[in-house]
């Protein structure tokens, strides 16, 4: 019974500590992270054809351009033309020569974006810059051919190269 008796005993000692004891509330704390990300911006260019028709053997003809810039909003752009020449060749004729080779400057002449105007070609002064509302941006273009006396009959054309960075 002794036995019993300190079995007892003890239990009501653990059970007695136990009651009263509080337990601590659990502690917190408390971290961040950090969310970050790019949008990356893009662009595209577009010009319509500079058709001049008949070109004109004793005075100029005038022909232009629309270019058009699409970007992403927010970004800043340039558009250049890539080649160093724009002269017209004659359709099908191997190298070019002074009889079948027509020189063809182009300008800028404006544009609702930011025209610097001058010679648009790869070195040149003129080219269209802008900030994209995210909205198509034009300019003008404009393309002049002296009087074509003594140029060789046939169809000529070139391939203007633009170049848009943003």
């Amino acid at each position: 019974m002794n036995k019993l008796k300190k079995l007892l005993l003890i239990s009501s000692a653990l059970l007695l500590s136990t009651a009263n004891n509080t337990f601590a509330t659990p502690a917190t704390a408390s971290g961040t992270i950090t969310a970050s990300g790019s949008v990356v911006g893009t662009c595209t260019v577009s010009a319509s054809n500079m058709a001049f028709s008949t070109l004109n053997q004793e005075s100029t003809t005038t022909q232009t351009s629309t270019v058009t810039a699409t970007c992403s909003d927010g970004v800043t752009w340039t558009v250049t033309n890539a080649n160093a020449s724009n002269d017209l060749t004659l359709t099908g004729r191997g190298s070019p020569t002074a009889a079948n080779t027509i020189a063809l400057p182009l300008t800028v002449a404006s544009g609702s974006a930011n025209a610097t105007l001058g010679t648009f070609v790869s070195g040149g002064t003129g080219n269209l810059t802008g900030t994209s509302t995210g909205s198509a941006q034009t300019g003008t273009i404009t393309g002049i051919v002296a009087p074509v006396t003594g140029k060789t009959a046939g169809t000529y054309g070139a391939s203007v190269n633009l170049t848009i960075t943003y």
